[in-house]
């Protein structure tokens, strides 16, 4: 944590400070307005106004409206389940849990889309409003009002001020996003094609672009709510990212394939570096075009080196008849690629830069983020589990402060179910509470009661509220923050009618510790499985992507399908270590599955119109692929290997044909990768343990 601190110190900006000043300035007004209106809690006003402040006024707005629909559903859920089981606290607990579970499985399901805020809202919002309302059904209108006011009440105080007081936009944060990326992939593709660097810091650089590219498209999310003028040009914005994963997806085979082209023929590889020296030299120089005409000029040089690379293209007789011409094929045809989609990536950053969408714009591509059904399942359970434990101890107790433990029990399982380490994760909130629970004392007991006026009440806040602010600018601390601001506000309990009593103030943090720990507990004993779990889960989803798209009778949408590939490989990449060669096996392995999926998909387009001798042996590769990726265990590769040269060597024989030959190409393709990778594609065996046994390729 000390590390973390002096990395935030190190970042801070005055722009965080102006953030930290409007968050406070949002819960203060808030609060003002929560005590004027007498409402009971004014303290969840000013604690909702933290939970929606975040860096950009796009983030707050989509973070606002999802947030207030899921309190909606929620408090209208505990209506419902007050008026059904107010008298059966049995049935009412058990319709809670189920409540609870579904929300957190729509939450993980959804993973960080801006509508996962519903089910986590919707799920404890009904514990948070119905479990008071059920000890008090005449009340529980008002209170379900009441909640729902003062919860509103901080998002609309919070929406504002982000919003209008020197908004910080996420259009302009997505500009410069757009800007910088052409450089960086230069940057990276140039020395790739020279062969500059080492294998683990390329790694580090592709996943630095994949994870940019990423978080390109969440902020495009946001920048349609905060720039208005950028919503125009918003399906530019998304060719531009699909043409970004594009180039990466050939870029990572083409570097793989030079690198072989250099240990097995140096004199081919030294014959071709001139004209790759030129293609890193052509896409270095174009990176920074920065009108639409300058950018769909085509240099002379640009035309002499497709001219170049079509001559070198080795004929189909030479292909049948001498090894490893197939290899330097795909490597000119990857750069005929290359400089095709370099080209549309420039082109479409200078029509965003301008503001203006291309005349002969088509189709925007579909993103598709990955989803794990079983996985938000098993977390939904959890909750459901931990809720249903929690009512039982209140029920059987009849302690006044259960509805407390269930309703943070709840929370507990909503919020860190989706964690790779959800127990450490809980237990670190639990710690973290401890300082909430400390400066809570200190403000009841010390600071608070001789106070009088509201003015007096903002100076004394200042330094929490301010400080959290403030360390809720920099990543790397909100996991310790939060639990300060939860914990922190809800034991000082900010109302007019303040309670100084100590009893209430300890039963109160007890029924927040008995809530919590139930909570930590349970993902403790019920999903003990951390990283390497989650680890092994993209694995298989990657391998069930690729067998499905093989048994497919219809292609998918190519940028759907890379949408989707690069997500998960971005989920995978995080959380391996490039510099670390058991794991850096395993990120070029799961790079390379995207150019599997990809010829797969080449194929299938294919099918209809190969002569039937070629789609009948490429229907068999399919089939054996679709086996082969989707068996839970996994035989070595190399029984694969013999029907993918059967069927390449079939479509070289029935002619000359440049369908048969594009064919012939994505089947060495695919054998040339699994060949590379035979433990990644041949193992079901964990990530880091398929890299430390997998053969390196020669």
């Amino acid at each position: 944590m000390l590390q973390t601190l002096r990395e935030f110190a190190r970042q801070l900006t005055w722009r965080d400070g102006l953030f930290a000043v409007k968050s406070f300035a949002a819960g203060m007004a808030a609060l003002y307005i929560a005590f004027r209106l007498n409402l009971s809690q004014p303290s969840w006003a000013l604690t909702t106004v933290y939970v929606v402040s975040q860096p950009f006024a796009g983030m707050v707005l989509a973070k606002a409206f999802y947030r207030v629909l899921g309190t909606v559903i929620g408090a209208a859920m505990s209506l419902v389940l007050v008026a059904l089981f107010a008298n059966s606290p049995e049935l009412f607990c058990l319709a809670l849990a189920l409540w609870i579970g579904i929300g957190t499985t729509i939450t993980i399901y959804l993973r960080d889309a801006p509508q996962a805020y519903v089910g986590m809202l919707a799920g404890y919002s009904a514990a948070i409003i119905g479990l008071p309302a059920a000890l008090a059904p005449a009340h529980a209108f008002d209170f379900a009002i009441a909640r729902c006011l003062e919860i509103m009440l901080g998002i609309l105080c919070g929406t504002l001020v982000h919003s209008v007081v020197f908004p910080r936009r996420a259009g302009d944060a997505l500009r410069r996003a757009v800007a910088g990326a052409l450089p960086s992939m230069a940057s990276w593709a140039t020395d790739a094609l020279r062969g500059l660097g080492n294998e683990a810091q390329g790694l580090a650089d592709r996943r630095k672009i994949i994870s940019t590219v990423v978080a390109m498209d969440g902020l495009r999310v946001f920048a349609a709510l905060d720039t208005p003028t950028l919503r125009a040009i918003g399906g530019t914005i998304r060719r531009f990212e699909g043409r970004l994963l594009s180039l990466l997806a050939v870029l990572v085979p083409l570097y793989d394939r030079l690198g072989i082209l250099q240990r097995r023929r140096p004199d081919i590889a030294a014959d071709l570096q001139p004209m790759v020296e030129r293609v890193a030299r052509h896409i270095a120089g174009s990176a920074n075009a920065v009108t639409p005409e300058q950018s769909q000029r085509e240099t002379a040089e640009e035309i002499a080196l497709k001219a170049e690379i079509a001559a070198r293209l080795p004929a189909v007789a030479t292909l049948r008849d001498v090894p490893g011409a197939f290899l330097v094929h795909s490597i000119l045809s990857r750069l005929q690629d290359v400089l095709a989609m370099w080209q549309e990536a420039v082109w479409l950053r200078a029509h965003i830069a301008a503001g203006v969408a291309p005349r002969d714009a088509g189709p925007a591509p579909s993103f598709r983020p990955y989803r794990d059904a079983t996985f938000a399942a098993v977390g939904g359970l959890i909750s459901a589990i931990t809720v249903l434990v929690a009512s039982a101890f209140w029920i059987a107790s009849a302690w006044s402060n259960g509805p407390a433990a269930v309703t943070f029990a709840g929370i507990m399982c909503a919020i860190m179910g989706g964690r790779d380490d959800p127990a450490s994760a809980a237990t670190g909130f639990m710690k973290m509470s401890l300082v909430g629970v400390v400066l809570a004392a200190t403000y009841l007991f010390v600071v608070l009661p001789p106070l009088t006026t509201f003015p007096a009440l903002v100076v004394a806040l200042v330094p929490l509220y301010l400080g959290c602010g403030l360390l809720l600018t920099f990543p790397g601390t909100v996991p310790y923050t939060m639990p300060v601001i939860f914990i922190g506000g809800g034991l000082i309990g900010l109302s007019n009618t303040m309670d100084y009593s100590f009893d209430s103030f300890v039963n109160n943090y007890l029924g927040y510790v008995v809530g919590m720990a139930t909570g930590a507990a349970a993902l403790t004993l019920l999903r003990p499985l951390g990283t390497e779990w989650i680890v092994q889960r993209l694995t298989r989803g990657i391998m069930r992507d690729l067998a499905r798209l093989a048994r497919s009778a219809t292609p998918e949408p190519r940028s759907a399908f890379e949408s989707r590939m690069f997500d998960r490989i971005n989920a995978l990449l995080m959380r391996l270590d490039p510099m670390n060669a058991m794991q850096r096996a395993a990120m070029r392995g799961a790079l390379a599955s995207l150019r599997v999926g990809l010829n797969i998909l080449a194929l299938e387009s294919m099918l209809a119109t190969l002569p039937p001798g070629a789609a009948s042996s490429v229907r068999g590769v399919l089939d054996a692929l679709a086996d082969h990726f989707g068996r839970r265990v996994r035989p070595h590769v190399s029984g694969l290997l013999p029907t993918l040269e059967a069927a390449r060597d079939r479509c070289l024989a029935l002619g000359d044909d440049a369908l048969l030959t594009r064919a012939a190409e994505s089947l060495y393709s695919i054998e040339m990768t699994l060949r590379q990778h035979p433990g990644f594609f041949g193992s079901s065996a964990a990530i880091p343990a398929a890299a430390a046994t997998g053969p390196v390729p020669a």
